[in-house]
């Protein structure tokens, strides 16, 4: 029938043309089924990755607190193990220094960790040569580890061995790529004497949940003040009944004298629930006001 219309030699050129559509059609269908799919997340950001709670020891249920573990007697440590960095205690270094110092001085001792936002002045940019407190040899570090620094974030870290605070020592110097300089020989025989002639006792541990339930536990209320309202010395000089109970609960023998018992509540004001104004009180008011308070 097409015949009529075509000759054969355009019969056969409309054949061809439809082949060609037909195999690019197939083409671009195999091309939007293999390919497309796969290029669908190519411009999609990866998942930050999971920020990972400190841990405590293995297989401790919480793994922010530690379970209870018993007093330890450690021996005397040979310097040789502990004065000069070596791969053991490097490993042991830089655990401890992610579990307990990267919180405020960032992963890579930069002084830019989380915890540390807030804190005046700023901690310590371990990559720096400048501003160290105490400096930054094996020995000032080792200080500041044992120590701590005053006025300053940085707690004492005697908590741990000697040997632990000396593989955070090497880590810490480590982040440091400046010149360190040469170490002072008799600070250095001071500290391996230190190392060698004597042990050391770890404390028993226990985790910080059970710490505080036995001091909810222990903790009892002290007893309750005289009525504020009724007595014009103490409405005078205490802001918070309650409080101020609590305080004088904790001064020994508070009834009987009358010095003590102005020199501790004067010291604690106005934190501690007496009103400021009882720091001008002479001795005849603290005297009232010590009997208003026995209800003598």
């Amino acid at each position: 029938m097409i015949d009529k219309y075509v000759s054969p030699s355009e019969l056969k050129r409309l054949i061809s043309a439809l082949l060609v559509v037909a195999g690019f059609i197939a083409i671009m269908a195999l091309f939007g089924f293999l390919v497309v799919p796969g290029t669908r997340n190519v411009n999609v950001p990866e998942e930050a990755a999971a920020v990972e709670a400190p841990q405590g020891e293995t297989g401790w249920l919480d793994p922010t607190d530690y379970p209870a573990t018993a007093q330890v007697v450690l021996p005397p440590i040979d310097p040789r193990t502990v004065m000069t960095p070596n791969p053991e205690l490097m490993t042991r270094g830089k655990a401890i220094f992610a579990q307990t110092c990267a919180t405020c001085h960032g992963p890579d001792g930069k002084g830019n960790g989380p915890g540390g936002a807030g804190l005046n002045p700023k901690p310590r940019n371990f990559t720096q040569q400048a501003g160290w407190t105490n400096g930054y040899r094996i020995e000032n570090i080792y200080k500041t580890l044992d120590e701590g620094v005053k006025g300053t974030g940085m707690v004492s870290y005697n908590y741990l061995s000697k040997k632990d605070r000396m593989a955070l020592v090497h880590v810490v110097q480590s982040l440091g790529a400046f010149d360190h300089g040469p170490e002072d020989p008799k600070a250095l025989e001071a500290l391996a004497k230190l190392f060698a002639s004597a042990g050391e006792t770890i404390p028993n541990k226990v985790p910080v949940a059970f710490a505080e339930k036995r001091i909810e536990a222990e903790f009892h209320p002290a007893p309750a003040l005289p009525d504020v309202s009724k007595n014009p010395a103490l409405r005078e000089s205490v802001l918070d009944p309650a409080r101020a109970a609590q305080t004088l609960a904790g001064i020994p023998r508070w009834r009987e004298d009358d010095k003590a018992f102005a020199a501790a509540v004067a010291a604690g004001v106005p934190g501690n629930g007496f009103a400021p104004a009882v720091v001008t009180y002479a001795p005849a008011q603290w005297k009232e006001l010590q009997s208003a308070l026995t209800g003598r």
